[in-house]
């Protein structure tokens, strides 16, 4: 069998060893050609998956092709070392594979493959040559393609999280993958892919370099599989996010993390939430983040990291240069670690964003770690939620904001927090010198009421309410549409509606704000067009033709929904607006941008403000009279 000085098979020589015959639609085999394993057949004996899953494929409604009683065995010599240095080499090495699978398929229709139910109404015409090699490798595992997966080929991601492809469906996509230079990113979350399933995902970076996202997480992988995915990476150097969530690593099975942070350059977002490292693992990776400065964001949120191993972290945080976020949520940090921790952000100053998010730190741990805020300028984002650090402590953390000018910190994260009336008013203090979200739990004696009051308005039509809040805070939604479209788009997605709310202070909670901006979104697209825009204020002028006409047939506006819509917003916005500086600000930046008379509008508002805090009181001692008059 030829080969050149590199080690590389011709495509003569592959042809020669490898082809598929057209009359019998069967890809024969012929002895001594090896493509490192990916494709080999399994074994004849039934093992205990084969026999799971041809029961299941035997009571399943679904639709699937015929399985042979007996699969051919192909034989095939190991791979030697890969000596690729050029893209140039490593493309007509997968070419050359590629041809050889493929030789006799220009006709090939989808018409021939049997497709997951969900996936039959549309299927590709016009096949690339990874399609092919997919369907072909779908044939051979006797496993059902998807059209899903086929078209997703012909672009930068192939990402099929919950499909439960198993080892087999993950064997064809590999095969599919090796000489494919379009993906960039595969994600394969929860797809019960198993140890074998790891390994034929460690095959594809022998040949393809190009994939740059891998997600890996909740597949039962272990330490074998890890061990085959982390040496494949590795080797080569080429993936940037890495995701190894889920996958039951234990204490020890640190050790085959530790050289995948210390040994590449290229890796900078890495995820091992969900495992079981405990102690030692802590260490070992704390080791190993000592000698890493590329590395910019690690998640190691639920995986029992405590005492020693919390410690570790935090140390190894003192001295690392290059993390910029690490999610450290839902571990044991307690009060050695945010000894520890503390001691990190007076050194550390490359670090914006720590979630410490439920790990058991009450008022003497945060006590303890505002010592080492107290010197860090650079930290952005804190999140401190599910913590019982009670309403004393999240009044500490807030003093130190309102102290400390220097402060990095935008955002911080109290959530679940109850918090005193004292809070709520050093914190819109703050917001009116500058610019800082906070996030917080009930406020202690007055929350109940609003929560109600707020969930009575997000309950109605979105449309309404945000032309009404427009009128009552004297813009246009248009105008707002306007401003926020900057790159002048005629769209606006779901963080930059967010945005402009928050930025003319509509009195909602982030969540209730969420609510609303997906009702609004009609189409479900992610974005809120300029089309969806005029069609809501076509319908908002409807639903005032039926306000007018019951204010002139004296009804009760309360009655009609701009009528109810206007009463509960305008209650809503006397309890929170009238009196909050932040408001005050940011309601002037709204009217400048918008070359309006900063004063008159002002004026306008507070005279609103009055008349509606009149009419609250108004209505009050309405229905108190009422009331009595009914008990008498």
């Amino acid at each position: 069998m030829a080969s050149d000085n590199k080690g590389h098979f011709s495509t003569t020589s592959i042809r020669e060893l490898f082809s598929f015959d057209s009359t019998t639609d069967e890809i024969k085999e012929i002895p001594m050609f090896d493509i490192w394993r990916l494709i080999k057949r399994p074994h004849t004996t039934v093992d205990p998956y084969t026999l799971v899953a041809k029961y299941r494929l035997a009571r399943g409604h679904v639709k699937r092709t015929r399985i042979a009683e007996r699969r051919k065995v192909v034989s095939r010599r190991k791979k030697r070392e890969s000596e690729v240095k050029t893209e140039s080499d490593r493309a007509e090495t997968a070419l050359s594979f590629e041809t050889a699978l493929t030789d006799g398929d220009e006709h090939v229709s989808t018409e021939e493959y049997d497709f997951d139910v969900e996936d039959d109404a549309e299927h590709v015409s016009k096949l690339s040559h990874t399609q092919l090699l997919y369907l072909k490798g779908c044939k051979e595992m006797k496993v059902n393609p998807s059209s899903y997966t086929l078209k997703a080929l012909n672009t930068d991601r192939v990402s099929m999280p919950h499909h439960s492809i198993g080892p087999l469906g993950t064997k064809a996509l590999a095969l599919a993958l090796v000489g494919n230079s379009d993906v960039q990113t595969i994600n394969l979350t929860d797809n019960d892919i198993g140890v074998k399933g790891a390994e034929y995902i460690a095959e594809i970076f022998q040949e393809n370099n190009f994939v740059k996202e891998l997600m890996l997480g909740e597949n039962m992988l272990g330490a074998q599989g890890v061990q085959f995915i982390v040496d494949a990476i590795k080797k080569h150097d080429c993936i940037h996010k890495l995701d190894l969530s889920g996958n039951g690593l234990k204490e020890y099975d640190a050790e085959i993390i530790k050289p995948l942070i210390e040994d590449t350059t290229n890796l900078k977002h890495l995820l091992l939430a969900h495992n079981e490292f405990r102690e030692h693992g802590g260490e070992i990776i704390a080791d190993a983040l000592l000698w890493n400065d590329t590395m910019e964001s690690l998640d190691l949120s639920w995986n029992h990291l405590r005492l020693n191993g919390a410690v570790a972290i935090a140390e190894a945080l003192q001295e690392n240069s290059s993390l910029k976020k690490i999610n450290l949520a839902w571990n044991g940090f307690y009060m050695d670690g945010c000894k520890a921790l503390s001691r990190a952000l007076e050194d550390n100053s490359t670090l914006l964003e720590l979630d410490l998010t439920c790990n058991r730190i009450n008022k003497d741990c945060l006590e303890k770690l505002i010592y080492g805020l107290r010197r860090n300028t650079t930290l952005k984002v804190l999140r401190l939620g599910l913590n019982p650090i009670t309403p004393a402590g999240a009044n500490i953390i807030l003093s130190l904001l309102k102290e400390k000018k220097d402060s990095g910190i935008t955002e911080l994260d109290l959530t679940g927090q109850l918090v005193e009336k004292s809070f709520v008013s050093m914190l819109n203090e703050i917001q009116s010198q500058r610019n800082i979200k906070v996030i917080y739990g009930s406020v202690r004696g007055q929350d109940a009421e609003k929560e109600d009051d707020e969930k009575a308005l997000v309950d109605e039509n979105p449309i309404i309410v945000l032309m009404e809040f427009g009128k009552l805070m004297g813009f246009r939604l248009m105008d707002l549409f306007s401003i926020l479209d900057k790159d002048g788009s005629k769209s606006l997605d779901h963080d930059e509606i967010r945005h402009g709310l928050r930025l003319v202070n509509i009195p909602l909670s982030d969540d209730s704000i969420d609510v609303l901006i997906n009702k609004l979104d009609v189409d479900g697209d992610g974005e809120i067009d300029f089309g969806e825009l005029i069609a809501a204020q076509m319908e908002h002028r409807r639903k005032m033709s039926f306000f007018y006409a019951a204010k002139e047939d004296e009804e009760s506006l309360e009655d009609t929904e701009i009528g109810r819509v206007r009463l509960k917003l305008q209650r809503l916005m006397a309890k929170k607006l009238a009196d909050n500086p932040e408001f005050k600000r940011q309601s002037r930046m709204l009217l400048e941008q918008m070359g309006l008379d900063v004063a008159v509008e002002f004026e306008k508002q507070k005279r609103d403000f009055d008349e509606i805090q009149t009419h609250l009181q108004e209505k009050a001692k309405k229905e108190m009279i009422e009331e009595a008059d009914g008990s008498n």
